[in-house]
């Protein structure tokens, strides 16, 4: 559909409005963070002010940070292996199904992510607290996936939907097995969509906070949890949790960045393929 120029213009401007809205908290922060104390509590309130790096010096040199960021990187990323290596197989075999068994799965699946991730806490506190799993990476990493694979299987499950039937029916006639047909040639052509998942688990389990908050104590704190330090009865260091939340926020972005540059490729690959 052709649009006019000014249904153009105003299509940007919407764009615009909306990743201001979206951005500003984000600047604010990093605003923040290069603030001392004084400068954070100007009145009127100043975007620009005299730049500290005071902020970043003393989050980084705090032990417990810097720790609970390590834990933050592991929990993470041992997320999202385990629920790729559980949603990738799953996605793939649910793409094979049709009718009410593939609709049936599919719900089940949906419901565990559907419910409220607080109805889970207290069986599972239960639970770990007789297994030794309270404050231990593996325990978190156990109740993020479980959140995270029924996510995974929605979201890689199109993209097996979209490879073609008769790609599989004839390697399986060259004497392919299923499962070479799966890793060799399903999984190559999912890749875009398995990139994507990881970053959207990835982000899920760096930002969760519910779980990290009841089911840690000291050892495997995560970053999210240990701005809460800086949150104090005597009053709350507003640059220092700001430093701590941009510099849990480049990660995520980092990320991002590289998986953007995988799922070009891969899909430049494809296309040429």
């Amino acid at each position: 559909m052709h649009l006019s120029r000014t249904e153009k213009l105003v299509c940007y401007a919407i764009t615009c409005l909306f990743a201001v809205f979206l951005l500003a908290p984000v600047i604010w922060m990093l605003s923040t963070s290069f603030k001392d104390q004084l400068a954070i509590f100007s009145q009127p309130p100043r975007l620009i002010a005299q730049v500290t790096l005071q902020n970043y010096i003393e989050v980084l040199t705090d032990p417990q940070f810097t720790q609970a960021f390590l834990n933050s990187v592991i929990v993470s990323s041992g997320t999202v292996v385990i629920s790729i290596l559980f949603a990738v197989p799953a996605a793939y075999g649910m793409s094979h199904l049709t009718g009410g068994r593939r609709a049936g799965l599919l719900s089940w699946v949906l419901l565990v992510r559907a419910a409220p991730g607080m109805i889970y806490v207290i069986p599972y506190y239960v639970a770990y607290r007789g297994l030794g799993l309270i404050d231990t990476y593996t325990g978190l990493i156990i109740i993020n996936s479980v959140f995270t694979i029924p996510l995974a299987i929605w979201i890689v499950l199109p993209f097996f939907d979209a490879i073609p039937r008769e790609i599989e029916e004839a390697a399986i006639v060259d004497g392919a097995t299923r499962f070479q047909t799966m890793t060799r040639i399903s999984i190559p052509l999912a890749a875009p969509g398995i990139a994507s998942t990881a970053i959207l688990v990835f982000i899920f389990a760096w930002n969760e906070f519910l779980f990290a908050l009841t089911l840690t104590r000291f050892e495997a704190k995560t970053a999210s949890i240990s701005i809460l330090n800086y949150m104090a009865f005597e009053g709350t260091e507003w640059g220092k949790v700001a430093a701590a939340g941009t510099l849990i926020l480049l990660p995520v972005l980092i990320f991002s960045i590289a998986i953007r540059k995988y799922l070009v490729q891969t899909t430049a690959g494809g296309v040429k393929g």
